[in-house]
Parts: C-alpha cells; sequence; structure tokens
C-alpha cells in the first residue's frame, strides 16, 4: 500500500512538473525510427474537452552504410481523451491542392486549412546521387469518403519544386486510442520520394452555430482527487516497402486546470 502511494505521488508530481515530452525510438536491424508527440497547453479541465493543438512528428533513418527502404504507411493513434469536430468547418478537395504550389493551395482553400508542418524526403532520381528535398505542409480539412472523415496533407516543395498530396483517413472507435488517422504514400511519389522526417501540427478555431469551436479539443481525465494524470498519449505504426513494421507509443502528462 505504501509502494503505491509513493508511485501516486511521483506521478503527481511528473505531472505538475511538466517534464519535457521525449520521442521515442524503435530499431529493427539497420532502421531506426522516432516518434513524438504532444499537447499543447497541458493544464485542462478535468471532464470537459476544451482546445488544444496536437503535433505528431516522426524521424527515420538507416543505420551507417544501409540502404534506407521507403516508407509507405503511417497510421497514428490518439488517446481517446482527444477528440476532432468539424461541423461546419469548410472542406478542400485534392483536385483543389495537387498540383498547386502551397500558396495557390492556402488561397484555394483557406477556410479548410487545420494545421501545418513539413517534411524532408530523400529524393532518389535516376543518374543522381539522393538529396535531401524540404518541404512545407499544409493540412485541410478534407471531405467525407466510405463513411470516414479525411486530412489532406500537401507537401510542397521550392527547390527542387514539386509537391505531392497524402490523405489520411481518420477512423474512430473504442478502446485506448480513440481516434486513427492514417495514410499510404501516393503513387506518384513511390519512384522517389524517402521521408526522412515529418511533422504536423493539428490547430483551427472557428465559428459555427453561434459558437466558437474547435477542430482539435481534450480534457485531462485525471481520477477525482489526483492534479493530473500521465497516460499513453499516442501510438504510431510505420510500414515500409520492404515488408518491415515498426510501432512505438508516447507516454505524456496533463494536469487539471485551476486544481
Amino acid at each position: 500500500m505504501r509502494a503505491a502511494r509513493l508511485l501516486v505521488v511521483a506521478v503527481a508530481l511528473l505531472t505538475c512538473l511538466g517534464v519535457p515530452a521525449q520521442a521515442e525510438l524503435s530499431q529493427d536491424g539497420n532502421l531506426i525510427v522516432a516518434f513524438n508527440s504532444d499537447l499543447s497547453p497541458k493544464a485542462l479541465p478535468r471532464g470537459t474537452p476544451a482546445p488544444v493543438a496536437v503535433t505528431v512528428a516522426g524521424d527515420i533513418r538507416a543505420t551507417e552504410g544501409a540502404s534506407l527502404p521507403q516508407l509507405r504507411q503511417i497510421s497514428v493513434e490518439i488517446n481517446r481523451a482527444g477528440h476532432l469536430y468539424d461541423k461546419g468547418l469548410p472542406t478542400c478537395a485534392v483536385k483543389s491542392i495537387q498540383p498547386a504550389t502551397a500558396a495557390n493551395a492556402r488561397r484555394v482553400c483557406s477556410g479548410a486549412i487545420v494545421g501545418s508542418g513539413h517534411v524532408t524526403v530523400e529524393a532518389h532520381l535516376p543518374s543522381q546521387a539522393p538529396f535531401l528535398v524540404k518541404a512545407k505542409l499544409l493540412a485541410f480539412n478534407g471531405p467525407e469518403k466510405n463513411g470516414h472523415k479525411l486530412i489532406l496533407a500537401q507537401v510542397y516543395a521550392k527547390a527542387p519544386p514539386g509537391a505531392f498530396v497524402l490523405t489520411f483517413k481518420v477512423v474512430k472507435k473504442g478502446g485506448l486510442f480513440g481516434t486513427t488517422m492514417s495514410t499510404s504514400l501516393p503513387p506518384s511519389a513511390r519512384g522517389w520520394a524517402y521521408l526522412t522526417h515529418f511533422d504536423m501540427t493539428l490547430r483551427r478555431s472557428y465559428s459555427y452555430g453561434g459558437k466558437t469551436r474547435s477542430y482539435v479539443s481534450a480534457a485531462c481525465a485525471a481520477p477525482a482527487g489526483f492534479p493530473g494524470a500521465v497516460f499513453p498519449f499516442a501510438r504510431a505504426t510505420y510500414g515500409f516497402d520492404d515488408g518491415q513494421q515498426l510501432t512505438t507509443t508516447v507516454v505524456r502528462s496533463c494536469r487539471v486546470s485551476g486544481g
């Protein structure tokens, strides 16, 4: 019993101190992946979801001298305490942002923007040594397809110029992780694009039905009497063209606002 009380105290202290978020690493042979995810702010109501920003990020690399496999699928699961809400928010279609520059995509679908980020790609082109391309990412609220909402992430690079769209399917489910966002590398990018880094932050406030809405919201589901909680926040699964699949989970903390 005393050990259990000490554990509770330690958890509460970690929560109140706001321990920095660290990326989680997974390795399978010559392949190393990292996954990081966090939410802001960390002080949230105990029961009623409040507006937040959610960030997901990953890094992929091979050990020295090894070839980098191509990342083909990404699946990110978010704890059930987080919620996506898009009722009344405009949507954007893939044909509106592909092909298009980031500026044109922003102009055409500005009302549907729900986030932003960055992507780094190792480009493999004929008769050239692989080289890195850094691109910006814009996330748009997409239409519904087969009963599931979509998030369209336009990846656009200026030098050399190029773009593709990662279409994330959003699936709601039961269990610890209540929302899954999954995507596949589009066929147009499979001949040359080897992702080495991605990050995407989802955040959007808008008005609908006379109220201010938030695209992403969350609560701090700490037990009654506790000032905060430590919980599995997100889980990522990476799938590669050589059949490898790596999964990693990040644990985060929150504290109850006003307590």
